[in-house]
């Protein structure tokens, strides 16, 4: 049986002394001293006590340590989404200013705008019966630039779903009225066409289309209960078609974030259909939306007994081989 003065010369021979994040040296206790096992724990009090004194306060440092900094990353997405959900109606706030259609039109003033001013050229477009506003009137159409750190801001927090978000955009005449807080034209919109660049990864242009009640937005799909289906819950998973579903949003509804879609009893090549999404009060599908998008995507991976899709390939080029 191994005493605790083997102990301390196999930890010295063999430099275990490693960090082990989240491994409990009473479990697993092989991992910080080769060959010892939970029953020479059990049996040895010296080793036992040994382990207690150079291990424990390390794992439990480093559990407290791993506690807090998840903690702290679920305090920030919560911090998030109170700040998304301030609005009854989740609709965010951002602002813009005018450009100049004579100085600021252009490549290369556009160039320009992004690389010194830090600021993302766009268009404001469409038309809002609610307000009077047609598209195919010119005045309809606002020449805008929109700071980098704003969209900055709302694509890390919304990433591929910020073209599916609403906002309250106010577009000032200058930088004057977004210092005092005064003045503005405030505009509800969605962003749409968002251009990156390829190379730079940087954002190079950023229109907004005016929205009201009648007009479609794309929202979001996001998968559920996906431990109830045998097969997405042993690595299975969903290639998907279509990741957005085209919806009316009934004025005064709240617009929401995502649609949940019930993977309960998925099985390997199964289709998912729309007809698995549930849609909230105030929020049905778009008269748009054609048959062949009413199709999510198909489960791939592993079934229910563990096997791969893989596996019955191979066996059936063996069995046709063989034959």
């Amino acid at each position: 049986m191994m005493n605790a003065r083997i102990c301390r010369s196999i930890l010295s021979r063999t430099s275990l002394q490693r960090r082990f994040v989240g491994i409990n040296p009473a479990e697993n206790p092989g991992n910080f001293i080769e060959g010892v096992t939970k029953e020479d724990l059990k049996k040895d009090e010296e080793l036992a006590a040994f382990f207690k004194y150079n291990f424990t306060d390390k794992y439990n440092l480093e559990k407290e340590l791993e506690k807090s900094s998840v903690q702290e990353m679920k305090e920030k997405k919560i911090a998030k989404q109170k700040e998304a959900n301030a609005s009854p109606l989740n609709i965010r706030k951002m602002h813009c200013y005018l450009r100049d259609t004579v100085e600021e039109e252009g490549s290369r003033r556009s160039d320009w705008l992004r690389e010194v001013n830090l600021e993302i050229p766009g268009l404001l477009y469409g038309s809002d019966p609610t307000l009077g506003i047609n598209s195919e009137d010119d005045s309809s159409k606002i020449y805008v630039k929109t700071p980098w750190n704003v969209l900055e801001r709302e694509t890390d927090i919304h990433h591929r779903a910020f073209e599916s978000r609403v906002y309250d955009l106010t577009v000032y005449e200058d930088y004057e009225q977004a210092e005092e807080g005064t003045g503005g034209t405030v505009h509800r919109v969605v962003p749409t066409s968002v251009r990156w660049h390829p190379v730079k990864n940087k954002l190079f242009c950023a229109n907004y289309l005016r929205y009201h009640a009648g007009r479609p937005i794309q929202i979001p799909i996001m998968y559920i209960n996906e431990e109830e289906s045998p097969s997405m819950k042993r690595g299975g998973y969903i290639a998907p078609i279509n990741r957005f579903v085209s919806c009316y949003v009934d004025e005064g509804v709240r617009i929401p974030d995502f649609l949940e879609l019930e993977c309960t009893g998925l099985e390997l090549k199964e289709v998912v259909r729309i007809d698995r999404v549930s849609f909230p009060d105030g929020v049905r599908m778009s008269r748009r939306v054609k048959e062949h998008h009413r199709i999510i995507g198909t489960v791939f991976g592993a079934r229910a007994d563990g096997s791969d899709e893989d596996d019955d390939e191979n066996n059936s080029t063996e069995e046709t081989a063989s034959e």
